[in-house]
């Protein structure tokens, strides 16, 4: 069986979006913590119709690496992304770049959760503004919750 590079599958999914398919992928890292657990939940990805701040959006940066991260800022020339298990850093691409929005979360138990939801943004939005003590929260969490997780 051939192996085929997280790059090949990323442009294969890539694809069927723009023709207008729902595709659900595994998530790797932890980058999206505590909204999304890599290596657990999967995230059901469509065309990125309408992007605005706040939404979680599969995005090419520098050409070469992929991230699964919020917009904090858009213009008409530049993205600014962040992921929630993130103190500290934002990734800059053009909007272009944006190869998909994740609308949901797949739950290792099959469950579905919806991003875009009043209570998700909510949510969303008062994670961002707890950014100061994002440290000590996510510390606290990986401790604890993780702990007792089983990540593929």
């Amino acid at each position: 069986m051939e192996k085929v590079s997280d790059d090949r599958i990323i442009r294969d999914a890539a694809a069927l979006i723009q023709e207008g398919l729902a595709v659900t992928l595994l998530v790797k890292g932890r980058s999206m913590l505590p909204f999304i657990l890599g290596g657990r939940e999967s995230v059901v990805l469509t065309r990125p119709l309408d992007i605005r701040p706040g939404d979680v959006v599969l995005a090419r940066i520098g050409g070469s690496r992929y991230v699964l991260h919020r917009v904090m800022e858009i213009s008409d020339s530049r993205v600014e992304l962040m992921g929630d298990g993130n103190i500290r850093g934002r990734e800059i691409c053009r909007p272009e770049d944006i190869l998909a929005r994740a609308d949901e979360v797949v739950g290792a138990d099959g469950k579905h959760r919806r991003l875009d939801t009043p209570r998700m943004k909510r949510a969303a939005r008062q994670w961002r503004r707890m950014l100061p003590i994002r440290r000590w929260l996510l510390a606290i969490y990986k401790r604890t919750y993780l702990r007792n997780i089983e990540i593929r």
